[in-house]
This record gives C-alpha cells, sequence and structure tokens, in this order.
C-alpha cells in the first residue's frame, strides 16, 4: 500500500518497577481517552471529554495454555506510538486517500504475549499478539462490554452457528436484553445523550468472527466452534453445513496477530457513513500488481431472464440470452455480465447446461468490452478450486460471486482468504454472498470487490422485510463495515399498499427515485441491476442515469441521517458529484445546502424526484436540470417510501 507521508513514532519503553499498572492513551484531536488498568485482569474504560462511553473488563482469551493475559501477570515493558500518515487504497470506496492518526499503547507481558490498544480520533480499539512455541487452542474469547442501560443496541439479531447474516435488525435497549439475545456484527449503540458506538472487527484471519451475546446484562463476545461434522444428507447448496462443533473455537500458530476489536466512535449517525476504520486496520495489500481490477455495474439473469419479452428467442440460460444481456451492458456503459444459479451441468463446475456455449459468450463479451462472471456454490468451488479456475480463465471468465457459505467460524474465515488469493492469480474478481460481514478482507486482496450479509433485493421475492426503514438503516451499520451487494435500482416500483410477492420478477418497496437513489446512498464497487434489459430500455432516462453513476468516489459528504429514518450524502467522482437521498414510509421536506461545490462555479444538476403521484403509483417520477452554486439549498420533496438524487456537474 503506497503512502504519502512519512511516519512519525515516538517509542518509549517503561521500566517495570516505575509501571503502574495504569495507561492513558488519548485520540490525536484529545476528544476520546482509553484508560487501560493492569490488574488481575485486563480492563479498559472508554471517555468522551470526562464522559464516560462504556467501559470493557476481563479483556483476554483462554486457551489450552491457561488464560491470556494470565491473572496478575507480570508486565514487561509498555510502548508507545503515535501515527500521522496518509493511505491510499487499492479501490476508492469512499474517498482517494485515508487519513490514518491514532496514538497506540502496547502493554508487552513476560510470557511472550502482549496487548495492543490504539485510539483514533473516530474510534478505538485493542488486539492480542503472542509469540509463542507451537501451537494455541482458543477454547474462547474474553471481553465484557459494559454501557448505560438505557443504551439502545440495533443490530441482526441471530443465533444461527449457520448464518448467512440476513437476519431482520431490531432496536432494544441494553437493559432490556435478556440472556437469549444474541447476534452478529456489526452492532451498533446509541449512547444516550451522547456518542454512537458501532462494533467492528478487521483482520479476522484463520480465526472465527466475533459476535455479540448478552450475559447478566452486559454485552460479550460470542464465537462459533471450529466444525467436526457436516452434513451428509444434503446437496450441494447445503453439504458443508455444519452438524456438530468441537469444544474450542480456534486453532492456531502461537506467534501471530489477532483481530482487532473496534468501537467505531461518532457524533451522530450521519458521521458513520464515513468511518473507514475497518479498512485502515486490515492488512495491507498482497497482490504485486492489482491494476487489473475493475469495479462496475453488473447485470445479472437471475430475474431478468424471466422478464424479457419482444425478441425472438427462448429467454433462459443459453448463448441467445446471454448475448443480450451482453448487448445491453455494452449499449449502457456497464463492466459485466454475470451468469447467475442454473448455468453448470449438475455440480461439474467445467460444464455448462446444454444450450450454452461458454467459449462464444465470452468471445463475444469481450468483442463488446463487457467481462463476464459465474456464480457458483460455495461446497462446489471449495472441492474443485483448482480445476474450476483453470477452466475459467481458460474461458475467459473474469471474476465470481461464490454464494452459500453461510458460516463465521475458523474452518470459513480461511476459505476466505483462500479463495482471494486463488482467484487473484486467475486475475478474477470476487462477490461472496451467504457470507459474514467484511472485516478488511478486501484491503489484503482488493480483488474481493463486494460481499451480502445483508437483506438485500432479492427478499421482496420471498418476503416483505426489505422495507424503506431497512434501506435508512443499513448505511449507518452494515455499510461501515465495507461494501454490500444490496442489488439497487429496479424498475419495478410498488408502493406499501401495491407491494406483491412475486418470486421470478420481483417488485422493490418504495418509489422510483428512492430505487434510483439507492445507488448512490449504498457504497460498493461492484453494483448490480436486478432487472431484465427488457426493462431498463423501455425506461431508458432512468436506465442510462443509473449505469453512469459511479462505483467508487473520491470523496464522500454525510449531509444527514437517522437510522431507519432516513439518508443523504454527496459523493464525488473527478468533476462530478452525485447526491442521494431515501426516506422510509414517512413523507419528508429535506433542505440540502451545496456548501460541498468549489466557490465561484455555476453548475448544471439533473435530478429525479418523486412525481405528484408516487404514493399512488410508485413509478411515478419527475425529471428536471437546473442551475446550482455553493451555498444554494434545494428541498428534497419525499413521497412515502421516496428519494431523490441528483448528478451535480
Amino acid at each position: 500500500m503506497k503512502r504519502l507521508n512519512l511516519m512519525m513514532l515516538l517509542l518509549a519503553a517503561v521500566p517495570l518497577q516505575m509501571f503502574a499498572k495504569a495507561i492513558t492513551v488519548e485520540s490525536p484531536d484529545k476528544t476520546l481517552k482509553a484508560d487501560i488498568n493492569v490488574e488481575q485482569t485486563v480492563s479498559m474504560n472508554v471517555y468522551d471529554g470526562t464522559k464516560k462511553l462504556f467501559g470493557i473488563d476481563k479483556i483476554g482469551i483462554d486457551t489450552d495454555k491457561g488464560i491470556l493475559p494470565a491473572a496478575g501477570a507480570k508486565i514487561k515493558k509498555v510502548t508507545t506510538k503515535s501515527v500521522n500518515n496518509t493511505v491510499i487504497p487499492e479501490i476508492k470506496e469512499k474517498t482517494a486517500s485515508i487519513p490514518e492518526q491514532y496514538n497506540e499503547a502496547e502493554v508487552i507481558f513476560k510470557d511472550g504475549y502482549s496487548l495492543q490498544f490504539r485510539v483514533y480520533n473516530n474510534g478505538v480499539a485493542y488486539r492480542l499478539v503472542t509469540e509463542l512455541p507451537g501451537k494455541i487452542r482458543v477454547n474462547k474469547e474474553n471481553a465484557e462490554f459494559t454501557f448505560d442501560k438505557d443504551a439502545k443496541l440495533t443490530f441482526q439479531k441471530d443465533s444461527r452457528s449457520g448464518s448467512d447474516y440476513e437476519a431482520v435488525y431490531v432496536s432494544k435497549n441494553i437493559g432490556e436484553l435478556t440472556d437469549e439475545d444474541m447476534g452478529n456484527l456489526p452492532a451498533l449503540v446509541e449512547i444516550p445523550n451522547s456518542k454512537r458506538v458501532l462494533f467492528l472487527e478487521a483482520d479476522v484471519k484463520d480465526y472465527p468472527c466475533m459476535w455479540i451475546k448478552t450475559v447478566g446484562g452486559n454485552l460479550n463476545i460470542h464465537q462459533w466452534n471450529y466444525p467436526a461434522t457436516y452434513r451428509t444428507d444434503g446437496n450441494s447448496y447445503n453439504k458443508k453445513d455444519v452438524i456438530t462443533s468441537r469444544d474450542y473455537i480456534a486453532e492456531v500458530e502461537g506467534s501471530r496477530t489477532f483481530p482487532w476489536r473496534i468501537m467505531a466512535i461518532e457524533d451522530n449517525d450521519m458521521d458513520l457513513m464515513a468511518n473507514q476504520l475497518v479498512y485502515l486496520m486490515s492488512p495491507e495489500c498482497q497482490i504485486e500488481d492489482p491494476s487489473w481490477i475493475k469495479p462496475g455495474w453488473v447485470i445479472f439473469d437471475w430475474w431478468g431472464k424471466h422478464g424479457i419479452y419482444g425478441v425472438d428467442f427462448k429467454a433462459g440460460i443459453n448463448t441467445e440470452t446471454a448475448k443480450y444481456f451482453i448487448d445491453f451492458a455494452a449499449d449502457y456503459g456497464m463492466n459485466y455480465f454475470l451468469f447467475d444459479d442454473g448455468w453448470t451441468l449438475g455440480d461439474d463446475l467445467t460444464k455448462v447446461v446444454p444450450g450454452l456455449d461458454m467459449e462464444e459468450v465470452t468471445s463475444y463479451a469481450a468483442k463488446k468490452g463487457v467481462d463476464v462472471l459465474l456464480w457458483v456454490k460455495f461446497s462446489l468451488i471449495d472441492d474443485q478450486m483448482d480445476e474450476a479456475l483453470d477452466q475459467f480463465e481458460k474461458w475467459g471468465i473474469k471474476g465470481l460471486k461464490i454464494d452459500f457459505m453461510n458460516r463465521s467460524d475458523q474452518e470459513i474465515s480461511n476459505f476466505y482468504w483462500r479463495a482471494a488469493e486463488e482467484c487473484a492469480k486467475h486475475k478474477m474478481v470476487l462477490n461472496f454472498h451467504g457470507a459474514y460481514k467484511p472485516d478488511g478482507l478486501r484491503r489484503a486482496y482488493p480483488n474481493v470487490l463486494t460481499r451480502e450479509a445483508l437483506i438485500e433485493f432479492e427478499y421482496n421475492g420471498g418476503t416483505d422485510r426489505v422495507t424503506p426503514g431497512h434501506d435508512c438503516t443499513l448505511p449507518f451499520i452494515r455499510n461501515v463495515a465495507g461494501p454490500m451487494d444490496y442489488i439497487p435500482a429496479t424498475m419495478n416500483n410498488a408502493t406499501r399498499a401495491n407491494f406483491r410477492i412475486i418470486g421470478s420478477t420481483p417488485m422493490g418497496q418504495g418509489t422510483r427515485s428512492h430505487a434510483m437513489a439507492m445507488a448512490v446512498v449504498f457504497e460498493s464497487p461492484m453494483q448490480m441491476v436486478p432487472d431484465s434489459p427488457t426493462a431498463y430500455y423501455k425506461e431508458e432516462e432512468c436506465g442510462r442515469f443509473i449505469a453512469n453513476i459511479p462505483t467508487v468516489w473520491d470523496e464522500i459528504v454525510p449531509l444527514a441521517g437517522k437510522v431507519g429514518d432516513y439518508a443523504a450524502v454527496a459523493r464525488r467522482n473527478g468533476n462530478e458529484w452525485y447526491v442521494g437521498v431515501i426516506t422510509d414510509w414517512t413523507r419528508r421536506k429535506m433542505p440540502l445546502k451545496l456548501d460541498f461545490l468549489e466557490e465561484g462555479k455555476v453548475y448544471d444538476m439533473e435530478l429525479f424526484r418523486d412525481g405528484p403521484n408516487a404514493e399512488s403509483m410508485a413509478i411515478d417520477y419527475v425529471k428536471e436540470v437546473r442551475k446550482v452554486k455553493k451555498g444554494d439549498v434545494i428541498e428534497a420533496d419525499m413521497a412515502s417510501g421516496g428519494g431523490w438524487v441528483a448528478r451535480i456537474y
């Protein structure tokens, strides 16, 4: 990873006899403070000025070599470090550069391990580092997080070891939680009249993911144990589901760094959208030359093949249909076409169904400047990776969408890293579905462009869960962890009253402008559209606007936001700005001040807003073009479930 500024280090070794067992680390701007105490156990209290935000007790891991750090562990020394740096990301998810400023203290114990504590201007984090011989068996990880009982927790409540991270977000006061309540990350805590604290993690390699579970009224770390046996009566979708597990969470090398436990801290919901701590605390790029990695828009055939009409061929998984999608992608400037489920002949990833000539399709796509992607099941690619990737490369395939991992244990964590590394060798990009949340793998392997780990558009085909209120939750929680493959921008829009569950051609809840604005509000270097080419040809004005929305950005300016209610953000790509605004089922008028524009310039603004009849016909929209300049205040007038989106140039 390229770095622009010199790292400024201040190292200090404190002799043991002088160590007072209490350490204070402040953020560079002096607003946040972590008081670390090393007595019988290690604990940390985090403050905003003089106000305590939360505490963490009993930090460490329970292993076959005992508790680390052991009760009353002897300290060898404490080192401190200050960093003021700029990181240039390989893929510009939010910004072209990321300031990296923090203060760190490392407590080094005599027994061969240490704890690192970092305090940023917008968060705190810690991790364990070990330098021990041989292997370590980790029975469990310890940490108890204490918050005000009136603090509100919003998270994906779940209790499945085979979780696909597609549970509904729920909100409860921490004092109302019971020992039965648990769920995965990210998880947001709203402290009364104070900060927002978002639980995240980074650098999860060869280790299980962190969940949270209520124990005795406090939040504790939970992780799923290492698998022992798997399903034997299943199919290729579920045959690697775990049936029984061992009595430990991980077996790891004795010398290693453990994942960062991150608490992002912001003043309000809105500011969470710009937080990049997961990226900053992840391993640097492992691909020597990542210049081949191409973000962009994708159209795929999962639902789209059911919405094709007015053509002279039978739509399906065949060569003619694929060429129709590729023609559309080339016409609208989209980078990729994806074959979703159904293209393989049985469970053999090296063979395709009758009627589909993969070499002909990829050759045709290359001439059109479009790359072809393939959807694959985890169980199949896990078993057939070498031969499958070799065949895919011969076909000219440029990336994979891997689905149905549905686990977050140590074994599956290793699969993600193996898939990323092997696909990078074949110059293939990746999209993980049926996946756990982003944890920074994308910095080490930027060919991992996006992933699921949310309830997204596809749920409209079977449930009513994907509400505008759900859409207004994602930017402040799930999307902070990293890119998310929501699949926005449907043309099949429905009001609350008119929404129906139709599996083959799903509707999207909310207005046309809401659906389009999500392509700006939601963040992903790889964005997919759900409908058929026929639908976007029919709605060409909207379709071409969507296809021209960038998927990478130089700058982000959060404008407004409240979890579950509304979200507004401005993003810059080059000399153009895009603004996206969405609301829940509440009709809203939101003033937007264009302070982010350059002084002295007059811009054209092309906008799409809800039409006068959008609350009865969700497809109703109005397009306008007007002149704007810095300081202008524009009102986004949104219908119930509505939205507003603009390009400013």
